[in-house]
């Protein structure tokens, strides 16, 4: 088997997310603002349409992915899910399999084994490594896994309101803020502000966002790895 750099996809290190739910009223002429219950957990990113993470061509006997070859030891976050654009020789096609190359089981990988087309790869959360072959050849490379990064603690600062919502927070390089609304937590139904701006200089962000609607909302701040 062959193998080669190490390469990782420039825009994954994600994961899990960090939140901290800031509830408080606003109203037309703020007299008070009052947080309460900084409530931290895990919540799930949101999903925007992008292309995939990783490109795998088959320029000879041996794969290219992301321009990087022969078959580069590719590294992966746990519990992250993973697209990969195949376009290789049909008689290359890409399989994804356990490090002792057997099947991973389960609905783990989503339209394997193909040399057109893509597959999804949703990493398992244990520690262990994986390999993608071709499965005619035989030749390929190494799936190394690694633990999420650890999400840094936020806090709110400040809070102001006028034709916008500008929210002050601590912050981390390489994590974004990203504030969400709802009226209601029976249930929730949180929807993202726009953010206009952010400005992060010496640990803290200044975010500029539209104003929710109505008069009494719930706030909170999401916290995601770039």
């Amino acid at each position: 088997m062959c193998f080669g750099t190490n390469i990782r996809p420039a825009d994954k290190e994600p994961k899990p997310d960090k939140m901290m739910h800031i509830y408080l009223n606003l109203f037309p002429a703020i007299r008070c603002l009052r947080a309460w219950s900084l409530v931290v957990g895990l919540g799930l990113g949101l999903t925007a349409a992008r292309a995939a993470d990783f490109d795998v061509t088959s320029p000879g006997f041996f794969y290219s992915i992301n321009n990087k070859s022969p078959n580069p030891t590719l590294t992966l976050v746990r519990g992250q899910t993973y697209t990969f654009a195949v376009s290789t020789s049909s008689i290359h096609p890409f399989e994804i399999l356990d490090a002792a190359k057997h099947p991973i089981p389960g609905t783990n990988v989503v339209n394997n084994n193909i040399s057109s087309g893509t597959i999804t790869f949703h990493v398992p959360t244990n520690a262990v490594d994986y390999t993608y072959i071709c499965s005619i050849h035989f030749f390929g490379g190494s799936i190394h896994t690694v633990e999420p990064p650890t999400p840094p603690t936020i806090r709110i600062l400040n809070l102001s309101l006028g034709t916008n919502l500008v929210l002050t927070s601590t912050g981390a390089t390489n994590w974004s803020v990203i504030p969400e609304f709802t009226t209601s937590l029976n249930p929730p139904s949180w929807v993202e502000l726009t953010v206009q701006s952010n400005n992060f200089a010496n640990g803290t962000n200044e975010t500029f966002c539209g104003r929710p609607p109505g008069d009494n909302v719930l706030i909170r701040i999401k916290s995601q790895s770039n």
